[in-house]
């Protein structure tokens, strides 16, 4: 039994090594890309943002950023709207849309930014209806799954002891330090080190030394504002209808607006749940709506019986988890908003006056 204990032993201190060694590695890395995410300054623009890893830039952007007072999350649908559009000063507001941006990647940012005591007062949520599809695969949060599983096990786990999550937490940086799902991950990072790779996100720290430039001279080029928000290149936003309207069509035929078979995830309803609980227990207003489909994938939409059972449920569900305190709204049909076919850049994103139509609907009280 001994020797059995002895190698056990030994074998967990190696695994132990091995991840505290490149937690190391990646905690100075990370702080580097921070440190030039720090520089990213208001009146300023980022050129090279299609080129970069958006979940590691956001998360890095509110870890620095001053605490600002109204967050939005979202999908890239709501990456346009911007301070200018809910009326906030610089500063005082910060948009951190992802493309595929799902619940998952909303517990991250959060999570960052309660870490840095950066709690905002109100909180706006675009909620995809496809984020509830358990039949469209969503894999793009799972670089943050020890992430997200940390914070569900703190959150659901601290009952009401108020001291609690501390510990919770703690007890789970000693769990990652034995976790072999954390070694796989540490044994490719230090395989980077010794093949002497680029660590990951180093492009970030590139592209914030040489590709930002005053806001002003965007000069018709795609860009994302030091707010989060973001800016289309112009050539983009000057498709003709026609464009357009193909590109609405070939979203229906191809992914039916993602909405296929739709099938009730209700593991990611529960993790809504649980983000939506921590953000009210610290004072956040939740404030959260269903966005708008170009006119031609809602006519699609409207006509599938699956699909609105869908709607109809995420709905139902978003106005029972988000409080009494929050607002939520389904504008999913563009005609509540309203928007027309000539409101849509594509398929399924919407110009500046249509997202500052779906603003004005009472997204942010003042």
């Amino acid at each position: 039994m001994r020797p059995f204990v002895v190698v056990v032993a030994l074998l967990l201190g190696l695994v132990a090594m091995v991840n505290g060694l490149a937690v190391w590695d990646r905690a100075r890395h990370e702080a580097r890309i921070e440190l030039a995410a720090a520089g990213f300054a208001p009146g300023q623009a980022l050129l090279g943002y299609r080129d970069t890893d958006e979940r590691r830039f956001q998360k890095a952007r509110l870890a620095v950023i001053p605490r600002p007072r109204v967050v939005v999350f979202g999908s890239s649908r709501v990456m346009t709207i911007s301070a200018a559009m809910v009326g906030a000063a610089p500063g005082e507001f910060y948009n951190a849309g992802l493309s595929g941006g799902t619940v998952e990647d909303f517990i991250v940012m959060w999570s960052t930014l309660k870490a840095g005591d950066k709690i905002p007062e109100v909180a706006i949520f675009g909620i995809d209806n496809w984020e509830f599809n358990a039949s469209h695969p969503q894999v793009r949060w799972l670089v943050w799954a020890d992430d997200v599983a940390r914070f569900l096990e703190t959150t659901e786990g601290a009952g009401g002891w108020r001291h609690a999550d501390a510990v919770l937490y703690r007890w789970y940086q000693l769990k990652d330090l034995l976790s072999f799902s954390v070694l796989r991950r540490s044994l490719g990072d230090l395989r980077r080190l010794r093949l002497d790779r680029e660590p990951r996100g180093a492009e970030l720290v590139r592209s914030l030394a040489d590709q930002v430039v005053d806001e002003r001279r965007i000069d018709g080029r795609r860009a994302l504002r030091a707010d989060g928000s973001l800016v289309y290149e112009t050539d983009y936003e000057a498709r003709g209808p026609d464009e357009v309207r193909a590109d609405a069509l070939d979203f229906v035929r191809q992914h039916h607006a993602n909405l296929r078979a739709f099938a009730w995830d209700a593991e990611r309803a529960r993790r809504l749940d649980s983000l939506w609980r921590d953000m009210r227990a610290h004072g956040v207003r939740i404030i959260a709506y269903l966005p708008p489909y170009h006119p031609l994938v809602w006519d699609s939409v409207r006509h599938d019986a699956g699909a609105m059972a869908g709607l109809a449920r995420t709905r139902t569900v978003l106005a029972a988890l988000a409080g009494p305190r929050a607002g939520v709204y389904d504008l999913s049909d563009p005609a509540s908003v309203p928007c027309a076919e000539s409101d849509f850049i594509d398929g399924t994103h919407t110009r500046a006056g249509c997202t500052a139509r779906v603003v004005a609907r009472g997204l942010v009280a003042p």
